[in-house]
């Protein structure tokens, strides 16, 4: 059993963790190709996207969308350097070869078709590295924990909202600029295949130690976008351009709660998991706050996190598992149906998604 202060984990489930690393290894798929994107410059049509862009949306919102991509996506030593850190430090070697031998190489490229976009719309070369070595030079302070579960959690959060970025733009580039939208799909293609795997690693150190849920649920709650940090100026805006870009908060939430669900393992832990997230982010469960319904689940030994767990699946359209519903006779079942269904309409998606807090929803919210 390997055990470094609060991160413990069973020799099998290293063994596991290997065997996974070691078949991603194998079988990485296809790397966004450097020759294929520059072949692809002169056919990007990039121009032709300003006068494309849906409302409220400006040349100037399309540069700092790009920008934001390319600058997040080209700094990926900083992050590594935090990866390596943690697998030194928790005697985690797979974590060192997922992050050296796939994630590293893989992610070195992810710039680039970003890079194309800007040229096109007729920024120097010298202009966007000097850009980018500034961002790769600059300080990277992480925001999260760097033990292996919270590192890999951290990489799933990461990816997932990259992965939805990059959508986006695919998205807004579609109409006028084909080859643009393909070249940004397929690095959207990668980040999802990155947080699969993200997702997986993460999934057989919880199941492997449950006691690190708290890891899990620390890390979603500190998480903030790399570009908080090495784009401020990009990063802060995002929110704004969102809604524009036609992001789908719902779909968001619900894949949220599904993976996480997933790796949590139980509607109580989900449960328990929400209102933390709630109370950290100011929202309340209707006129209650989450604090005050924590106190009162724990006097009652927890009978209550789980019918919140339920009230999550079922305020994203998910599935009750089939145990939960029919473990309990059927007047018993009516009630707690009743009462699930009462907390599902008081949650908000945003306690989930992190889109805002009541402090920071931007003026006509």
């Amino acid at each position: 059993m390997s055990s470094n202060g609060t991160y413990v984990m069973p020799e099998a489930a290293i063994a596991e963790l290997e065997s996974v690393v070691a078949k991603i290894e194998a079988r990485p798929g296809e790397f966004v190709s450097m020759a294929e994107c520059r072949e692809a410059q002169e056919r990007l049509r990039t121009k032709d996207v300003v006068a494309s862009l849906p409302e409220g949306l400006t040349e100037e919102d399309l540069v700092g969308i790009l920008k934001l991509a390319m600058l997040t996506e080209c700094a990926t030593e900083s992050y590594a350097a935090v990866f390596d850190r943690g697998g030194k430090q928790h005697d985690a070697a797979w974590l060192t070869h997922f992050n050296r031998r796939v994630w590293v190489p893989d992610e070195l490229t992810h710039f680039l078709p970003f890079k194309g976009m800007l040229l096109d719309l007729g920024f120097s070369d010298a202009e966007l590295e000097r850009e980018m070595r500034q961002t790769r030079e600059a300080r990277y302070d992480h925001c999260c924990g760097i033990t292996p579960v919270e590192l890999t959690t951290y990489g799933m959060l990461q990816e997932f909202l990259t992965d939805n970025w990059h959508g986006l733009i695919a998205n807004l580039l579609r109409q006028a600029s084909p080859e643009g939208a393909r070249l940004a799909t397929n690095v959207k293609k990668r980040e999802t295949l990155h947080y699969i795997w993200y997702r997986e690693l993460t999934a057989v150190q919880v199941a492997a130690n449950p006691e690190l849920v708290p890891s899990v649920a620390g890390t979603v709650l500190s998480f903030e976008m790399p570009g908080a940090v090495l784009a401020p100026q990009y990063q802060k805006r995002a929110l704004v351009w969102m809604p524009h870009m036609g992001v789908d908060f719902k779909r968001i939430a619900r894949e949220f709660v599904r993976h996480f669900y997933d790796i949590l393992g139980s509607t109580r832990r989900s449960g328990e998991f929400l209102l933390e997230i709630a109370a950290r982010r100011g929202y309340n469960i209707g006129p209650v706050s989450p604090r005050t319904l924590m106190t009162w689940m724990n006097r009652l030994g927890g009978a209550g996190y789980s019918v919140i767990g339920e009230a999550i699946l079922e305020r994203v359209n998910l599935p009750v598992p089939e145990g939960v519903r029919h473990f309990y006779n059927a007047p018993y079942r009516r009630v707690r149906g009743a009462l699930r269904g009462f907390v599902a309409k008081k949650l908000d998606l945003r306690v989930i998604t992190g889109e805002t807090s009541p402090e920071a929803a931007p003026a006509g919210a």
